[in-house]
C-alpha cells in the first residue's frame, strides 16, 4: 500500500487549500524526505489527513469523528473557517484509489453531517460513499484496520528506545501502547471481577436458601386435623347469624316507616301553607292568560310608535348633512379660483380644472425633455473623458473645455509629426516588431545568467567528485592498514583468553587444595598428606584478565573502525557515481544552452562575447522604445475622441439654454409642485360632493316617505284594538302592558302552579305506601327480643365467626406457604447449582488469566508479541548491521544482545552505545510495521521524532540506514523531526511555516 497524494483544506492550524504529491515532483524523486517545523506548526497535522480520510479518525482522538466532537474538543476545523476537507489518494495492487472527507458549516452556524466517498481513479466509479461503507471498503481494499495501519505506517521510533531499556512490566507496558493492545489487559480484569461476581452469587444464594425452613410432617397433619374440626362449627354461627340479622333487619325497618309517617304529617302541614300563600299569584296568571291574546297587537302599536320617533330623527339629520355638503362645494369653487387664478364657472368646474392640468402637464414634460438631452449629452461628454483618461489625458468638465480641447489637439499633432507615424496600424507593426526583439533579448538576459550559474555548478561538482575520489583512495589504504592490524592482533587476543581461562581453572582448583586438612583424605587421589595446599598468584590471574580484556577492547574499536570505514566507502562510491552521473547531465544541458544563446546573438545582431551588463541595457532600450510607441497609439485614438467631444460640447450648451427658457414659462403657469394631485383633489372633492348631496337628498324622500306609512299604521291597529280592550274592561294600551306579564315570569307562575299539584299527589301516595308496609311489618316482627338485644347478640356471634375465620385462614396459610417454600427450595437448588458450574468455570478462566489489574493475561500477551517482534526486529537488524541478534528470556528482566562478533556473548542492552541502540529500536519499530502488516506490502512509512538523542556520528549512521533502506525497497519515507542536522543531511523537505495571523503554510524545497 503507498500513499500517493494528499490535499486538504482547512485541517487544524493549515487553513487554506493544501497538496502535497508524494509520487511525483520533489518528493517522488527523493524517496525520503523530513518533515519539519515549529513546534504546533501541524506536522502531526499531514497524518490526521490520511488516517481521517481512511478511516475517519486521528491518532490524537481515540474515538470515531462525529460532528459533537469536532464541536466539543475543538478539532479538525480550523478557526473561523466555514468548510474543510481531506482526501487521500493511494495505490493497491497497481490500482489507484480516492478516498475523501469533507464537513461544512450551515448557515444557522451548525455542523452538516460529514461526508465521505471512495472512488476506483482507474474506472472513475464510486465505490461507496457513506461514512460506515468508506472505513469498512478501505480497511478491505488495504487490509489494515485503523490501529494496523497506525502501527504499520507511522512509527514512533522514541517508544522503542524506551522499549529496549525498560525492565519486564514497563516493557510490557510499552508494548501494550505501542500495539494497541489494552484489550487483553481490559479481558484478564473483566475475568478476575466476573469470577468474584459469580463466586459472590453463590455464596448469596446459599445464605438465601438458608433462610427457608420447611414444617415438619407431623405439624402439617395436625394443623389439617384443626381446620377440619373447626370448619362445621364455623357454619352453624353464620347460619345463626343470618337469621338473627333478618330479624334486625326487620325492626330497622319498622322503625325507619314510623320515622317516614311523622315526616310525611310534617310535609302536608308545609304544603297546606305553601298551596294557600300562591293564591294571589294565581289569580294573576288567570288574568294574564285571557288577555295574552292581545299581546302582538299591543307590541305592534308599541314598536309603530317607535319607528315614528327614529324616522323624525333621521330627516333632521339629513337636512342638517345637505347643508353641510352646500358648504364644502362653494369652499372647493374658490380654491379652484386660487389655482387656475381666475373665476370659474361652477357648472364647468371639472372640465376647466381638467384642462388646466393638461396645459401645465405639457409644460413640464417640455422642461424634462430639454433637461433629458442636456443630460444625455453631458454624460456623453463624461464618458469620452473617462477614455481619454485611458489614453493619458485628463481635461476639467467647465466652461473652457474648448479651450482645453484645442490645447490638447495641438500637442498630440506635434508629438505625431515628431513620430513620423500617423496610422495605428503603422505603430502596431512597429510594436510588433519590437514585442519580438524584446521577448528574445528578455531570453538571451535570462539565459546568460544560468549560463554563468551552471558553468559555476560543473567547476564545484568537478572539485566535488575530485575530492572524493581522494577520500576513497585514503578510506581504502586507512581499511588495509586495519585490516593487517586485525590480523595481527587476534592471535594475541585468542592467545590471551587461553591463558587467562587456564589460569581461571587453576584458581579453581586452587580454592579445593585451600579446603583440604591433614590427616584428611582427597577427596580426587585419596592421599591424606597434601604438600601443595597453597593459594596461586592472585596478583597474575588479574594481570592476564586485564591483559585479555584490553586486547578484546582493542581489537572491537578496530573492527569498529574497519566496519565503518567500509561503509563509509560504500556510500562514497555510490554518492560518486550518482555525481559523476550527474556531470554527465549537466555537461550536454551546459552545451545545448551554449547553442542557444549564440542562435539568440545572431538574431538580435549581438556579440556573444560581449558582458551581460550590455545585453541589459540593451534590452532596456528595447522597453523604453516601445513604452513611447504605446504613448503614440493612445494619441492617434485619443485625437479622434477629443474631436468628438468638443461637437459634443457645442451641442450641448445649445440643450441647456432650451432647458433654462422651458422652466421660466413652466414658472409663469403654475409655481407648485403637484399639478396632478392638487387637480385630482379639487375634482375628487367636487365630485363626492355632487354625490353626496344626491345620495342625501334621495335618502330624505325615503324618510318622508316611510314616516307617512307609520303613521297610517298607527291609526289602523288602535281602530282594531281599543275596542275589543273596553269590553274587557280596559281602557288604554298602556293598561293592558301592564296587565299582561313578562313570558319568563308566566312561565314561572305555571310551573309553580304544576308543582304544587304534583307535590300534593306525591304525599297522598307517600301516606298510603307507607301505612301499607307497616301494617305488613308489624304483624311479621317478633317481639320477644328488642332490637339492641338482638345487635348485642349479633355482635357477639360476628367476633366468633372472625376469631374462627382468621385461624382456619391462618393454618390454611401456614400449609400454603410450606409448599410454596417446598417449590422455591427446588427452584433455589437448580439456581444454585448453575451458579456453582458457572463460577467453577470463571474459577478456572481466573487461574489462567485473571486478576484485579488484568497484569496476567496482557504480559502473556505481550510475551508472545514481543517474542514475534524480535523475530521480526532480527529480520531488519540483519539490513542494519550483522553484529547483533536481540535476545529475551524468562530469567532476566531486561531485554539483550547476541554479540556475533563476541562468540555470541549475551549482553545488556544499556551496555550499548547511543548509535547501535539507534539501529536497534529502529529495526524494532520496522518490526512491528512488519508485524501488523504480514500480508500487506507497506511503501510509505512516516518516522516520529527519536533523532534528538543521537551523537554527530551516530545521527550520520541513521541517516545512512534510512538511505539505504529506501534506495533498496523504494519506500517512500517520511521523517518528522526538529533535528538540524538532519534537516541539513536530508535535501528534500516538507517545511511548516507559521503566519502572522497564527496559521500554518507548506513550502515544499
Amino acid at each position: 500500500m503507498k500513499i500517493c497524494k494528499i490535499k486538504f483544506e482547512n485541517i487544524h492550524a493549515l487553513k487554506g487549500v493544501h497538496t502535497i504529491d508524494f509520487e511525483n515532483g520533489i518528493l517522488g524523486e527523493a524517496g525520503l524526505f523530513v518533515i519539519t517545523g515549529a513546534t504546533g506548526t501541524g506536522k502531526s497535522t499531514l497524518l490526521d489527513v490520511i488516517t481521517l480520510a481512511l478511516y475517519n479518525k486521528i491518532p490524537r482522538i481515540d474515538k470515531a469523528i462525529t460532528e459533537s466532537v469536532i464541536e466539543n474538543e475543538g478539532v479538525i476545523l480550523t478557526k473561523n473557517a466555514s468548510e474543510c476537507y481531506a482526501e487521500v489518494i493511494y495505490e493497491v495492487r497497481g490500482v489507484k484509489y480516492l478516498s475523501s472527507w469533507s464537513i461544512r458549516r450551515a448557515k444557522t452556524g451548525t455542523l452538516n453531517k460529514r461526508k465521505q466517498e471512495l472512488v476506483n481513479l482507474d474506472t472513475g466509479k464510486i465505490l461507496v460513499s457513506t461514512v460506515q461503507e468508506v472505513v469498512s471498503e478501505n480497511e478491505r481494499i488495504i487490509g489494515l484496520n485503523y490501529n494496523q495501519f497506525v502501527q504499520s505506517m507511522i512509527l514512533a521510533q522514541g517508544q522503542f528506545s524506551k522499549l529496549l531499556l525498560a525492565k519486564k512490566d514497563d516493557r510490557n507496558a510499552l508494548l501494550e501502547e505501542i500495539t494497541g493492545s489494552s484489550i487483553y489487559r481490559k479481558i484478564g480484569r473483566a475475568v478476575f471481577y466476573r469470577y468474584k461476581g459469580t463466586d459472590e452469587a453463590v455464596k448469596t444464594q446459599k445464605i438465601k436458601m438458608g433462610e427457608t425452613v420447611l414444617l415438619d410432617p407431623e405439624v402439617v397433619k395436625e394443623i389439617q386435623v384443626d381446620i377440619d374440626t373447626r370448619k362445621p362449627l364455623l357454619k352453624l354461627k353464620e347460619v345463626e347469624y343470618d337469621t338473627l340479622s333478618k330479624k334486625k333487619i326487620l325492626k330497622e325497618s319498622i322503625l325507619k316507616n314510623l320515622k317516614l309517617q311523622q315526616n310525611n304529617a310534617a310535609e302536608w302541614l308545609d304544603f297546606l301553607k305553601r298551596k294557600e300563600a300562591f293564591l294571589p299569584q294565581e289569580k294573576q296568571l288567570a288574568v294574564h292568560n285571557e288577555l295574552v291574546v292581545f299581546k302582538d297587537q299591543m307590541l305592534t302599536l308599541m314598536q309603530t310608535q317607535k319607528t315614528i320617533v327614529a324616522v323624525e330623527e333621521q330627516i333632521a339629520s339629513s337636512n342638517s348633512k345637505i347643508a353641510d355638503q352646500i358648504t364644502v362645494k362653494n369652499n372647493l369653487v374658490v380654491l379652484a379660483n386660487e389655482l387656475l387664478k381666475r373665476e370659474i364657472d361652477p357648472l364647468q368646474f371639472e372640465v376647466e380644472v381638467n384642462s388646466f392640468r393638461s396645459q401645465v402637464l405639457d409644460l413640464e414634460q417640455k422642461e424634462k425633455d430639454c433637461y433629458a438631452k442636456a443630460q444625455q449629452e453631458s454624460q456623453r461628454i463624461q464618458d469620452r473623458n473617462t477614455e481619454l483618461k485611458s489614453y493619458g489625458i485628463t481635461l476639467t468638465i467647465n466652461e473652457t473645455l474648448e479651450e482645453q480641447i484645442s490645447e490638447e489637439l495641438s500637442k498630440i499633432d506635434a508629438f505625431i509629426q515628431q513620430k513620423a507615424i500617423s496610422s495605428i496600424d503603422a505603430v502596431r507593426n512597429e510594436k510588433d516588431i519590437l514585442t519580438k526583439r524584446i521577448i528574445i533579448a528578455n531570453a538571451l538576459v535570462g539565459d546568460k545568467k544560468l549560463f554563468d550559474e551552471r558553468r559555476k555548478g560543473i567547476v564545484d561538482l568537478k572539485g566535488k567528485i575530485q575530492s572524493q575520489e581522494k577520500e576513497i583512495i585514503a578510506l581504502a589504504t586507512q581499511q588495509k592498514e586495519q585490516q593487517t592490524f586485525i590480523e595481527a592482533l587476534v592471535p594475541k587476543v585468542e592467545k590471551a583468553k587461553e591463558e587467562y581461562e587456564l589460569w581461571q581453572q587453576r584458581k579453581s582448583l586452587d580454592d579445593h587444595r585451600h579446603d583440604l586438612k591433614d590427616g584428611q583424605p582427597c577427596p580426587l587421589c585419596g592421599s591424606e598428606k597434601h604438600p601443595f595446599a597453597t593459594e596461586a598468584s592472585q596478583v597474575l590471574i588479574k594481570t592476564l584478565e586485564d591483559n585479555y580484556k584490553e586486547s578484546a577492547s582493542k581489537l572491537e574499536v578496530f573492527q569498529k573502525a574497519m566496519l565503518e570505514n567500509k561503509f563509509k566507502t560504500q556510500n562514497l562510491i555510490e554518492s560518486n557515481n550518482k555525481e559523476q552521473q550527474s556531470l554527465k547531465l549537466k555537461l550536454v544541458d551546459f552545451q545545448a544552452l551554449e547553442l542557444k544563446i549564440v542562435e539568440g546573438c545572431s538574431r538580435l545582431s549581438w556579440k556573444a562575447t560581449e558582458d551581460l551588463l550590455v545585453w541589459e541595457q540593451n534590452a532596456t532600450i528595447f522597453t523604453k522604445t516601445l513604452a513611447e510607441l504605446d504613448q503614440l497609439e493612445n494619441f492617434i485614438k485619443a485625437k479622434k475622441v477629443l474631436e468628438n467631444l468638443n461637437n459634443l460640447f457645442v451641442e450641448y450648451l445649445v440643450y441647456k439654454r432650451d432647458y433654462s427658457l422651458a422652466k421660466a414659462e413652466l414658472a409663469k403657469v403654475y409655481d407648485r409642485k403637484d399639478i396632478t394631485a392638487e387637480v385630482s383633489k379639487l375634482s375628487n372633492g367636487y365630485s363626492s360632493c355632487n354625490s353626496t348631496l344626491k345620495n342625501l337628498q334621495e335618502q330624505l324622500a325615503v324618510y318622508n316617505k316611510s314616516l307617512k306609512l307609520a303613521i297610517e299604521e298607527q291609526s289602523h291597529t288602535q281602530s282594531i284594538l281599543l275596542p275589543q280592550l273596553l269590553e274587557k274592561g280596559i281602557a288604554t294600551a298602556e293598561e293592558l302592558r301592564t296587565k299582561i306579564v313578562d313570558e319568563n315570569v308566566a312561565a314561572q307562575l305555571r310551573a309553580n302552579l304544576q308543582g304544587l299539584t304534583e307535590q300534593e299527589i306525591k304525599l297522598k301516595s307517600n301516606k298510603e305506601a307507607i301505612e301499607k308496609a307497616l301494617s305488613e311489618e308489624q304483624k311479621l316482627d317478633d317481639t320477644s327480643a328488642t332490637l339492641d338485644e338482638l345487635i348485642v347478640e349479633l355482635n357477639k356471634i360476628s367476633i366468633e365467626i372472625e376469631a374462627n375465620k382468621k385461624h382456619i385462614w391462618e393454618q390454611d396459610n401456614k400449609i400454603t406457604l410450606n409448599e410454596l417454600n417446598k417449590e422455591k427450595l427446588k427452584e433455589s437448588q437448580v439456581m444454585l447449582d448453575a451458579l456453582q458450574k458457572e463460577s467453577a468455570l470463571w474459577e478456572q478462566m481466573n487461574a489462567l488469566i485473571g486478576d484485579a489489574n488484568g497484569k496476567k493475561f496482557s504480559n502473556f500477551v505481550q510475551d508472545l508479541t514481543l517474542k514475534q517482534l524480535l523475530e521480526y526486529g532480527n529480520q531488519r537488524l540483519i539490513g542494519f548491521s550483522d553484529r547483533y541478534l536481540l535476545d529475551s528470556s524468562s530469567d532476566y528482566d531486561g531485554l539483550r544482545v547476541i554479540d556475533t562478533y563476541m562468540g555470541n556473548t549475551k549482553r545488556s542492552v544499556s551496555s550499548l552505545s547511543g548509535g547501535e541502540t539507534f539501529k536497534l529500536s529502529l529495526a524494532l519499530a520496522f518490526g512491528l510495521s512488519d508485524l501488523a502488516a504480514r500480508n500487506v506490502s507497506i511503501e510509505s512509512l512516516f518516522i516520529d521524532e527519536g533523532f534528538g538523542s543521537l551523537d554527530p556520528e551516530s545521527l550520520d549512521q541513521a541517516i545512512s540506514i534510512l538511505e539505504n533502506m529506501q534506495h533498496e525497497s523504494n519506500k517512500s519515507i517520511g521523517i518528522i523531526s526538529h533535528v538540524g542536522e538532519l534537516k541539513d543531511r536530508i535535501g528534500s523537505k516538507i517545511k511548516l511555516v507559521r503566519t502572522a495571523a497564527g496559521y500554518s503554510t507548506i513550502e515544499i524545497e
